[in-house]
């Protein structure tokens, strides 16, 4: 994974924020808030024998996840508490990754302020922010996209933001990655926590709170598992409608449709994607990926998916993928 110095995203503290993330008072003090599992915060360590994260814990029932990684090795995950995490260091240069890994359905983090906080980062070394990757990438989805349910059916604990099929990719392919994704969100059915149907998802992080998309080198959608209550006409109509709103608000960026790996309205994805003459159409039927529940996928099936579609975005964006997928 390539990455590079940069300059800090926020005026909060010496960190590349990467994903969906805003700025908010939360406890009287202002913090980057994110919704979104997946989210990250990228910095180098120079000099440092220690650094402190200071998170907030606003977990409604069980605590949420977080998951680090120092210079490209193993993630560690760590449950969210009101007590800093302390990371370790020997003084040597270190690139730390830390990605918002696991909440639950309970939390309300729409309407509710319990998503993820972070209030502070410190050190007795140097930090910089650092920015990964040669591409950028933005997924919409819902809970397989998110991460949900991947190692097991234990809410919160068992998801993994850093290890689902769109984090595989996102690696794969050395590239920044934007999740917009919820759990149990369809294109007319709202998510869990108080998140609104996928469509008014994508222009804020919760329901105070807006954000603007930003253009990235490609947009992948996977959509259609919770709407099955739809029938094709209703879901042909909705879909369309989400597909043109996407194009406006990504008009820079390229597109690109998953059909989801359980072939959730197939026929109805195939025929509209096929109207749209700059959109391409990602087939999977043939993927077979391994699940926790018949739906989502485990961390065997998210690790073929995530390869399968490395491989088939860099055949199809060729100029853009060049050289990748690598590690």
């Amino acid at each position: 994974m390539d990455y590079q110095v940069t300059q800090a995203n926020q005026p909060l503290m010496p960190a590349y924020f990467q994903g969906r993330w805003a700025i908010k008072e939360i406890e009287q003090q202002p913090v980057m808030y994110s919704t979104n599992l997946g989210a990250e915060m990228w910095f180098q360590a120079t000099a440092a024998s220690f650094v402190r994260i200071t998170m907030l814990d606003l977990a409604r029932e069980l605590p949420s996840w977080i998951a680090i990684q120092i210079d490209g090795l193993p993630f560690q995950r760590q449950a969210v508490t009101s007590e800093p995490i302390w990371l370790t260091l020997d003084g040597r240069p270190h690139v730390i990754r830390l990605v918002l890994s696991g909440n639950t359905d309970e939390d309300r983090v729409w309407d509710g302020n319990q998503g993820f906080a972070i209030s502070a980062l410190t050190s007795d070394g140097t930090l910089q922010p650092v920015q990964l990757g040669r591409h950028s990438l933005t997924w919409i989805g819902d809970s397989l996209t998110a991460g949900c349910w991947v190692a097991g059916r234990n809410p919160g604990e068992d998801y993994r933001g850093e290890a689902n099929y769109a984090a595989v990719a996102s690696d794969l392919l050395n590239s920044r990655n934007v999740r917009i994704a919820y759990s149990a969100v369809g294109l007319q059915k709202p998510g869990t926590g108080g998140v609104p149907v996928l469509p008014d998802a994508l222009t804020a992080i919760d329901a105070t709170t807006p954000w603007q998309p930003v253009p990235t080198d490609l947009v992948v959608i996977n959509v259609g598992t919770n709407d099955r209550k739809l029938d094709d006409t209703a879901f042909t109509i909705v879909f369309r409608r989400f597909l043109n709103q996407v194009q406006r608000l990504y008009s820079n960026s390229r597109l690109a449709v998953l059909v989801p790996f359980n072939q959730a309205f197939a026929t109805v994805i195939r025929a509209v994607t096929a109207e749209f003459m700059q959109i391409e159409l990602i087939e999977t039927a043939t993927w077979h990926p391994s699940t926790t529940d018949d739906v989502h996928l485990d961390l065997a099936g998210s690790q073929l998916a995530g390869e399968l579609l490395a491989q088939e975005l860099t055949t199809r964006y060729a100029t853009l993928f060049s050289g990748e997928p690598q590690r």
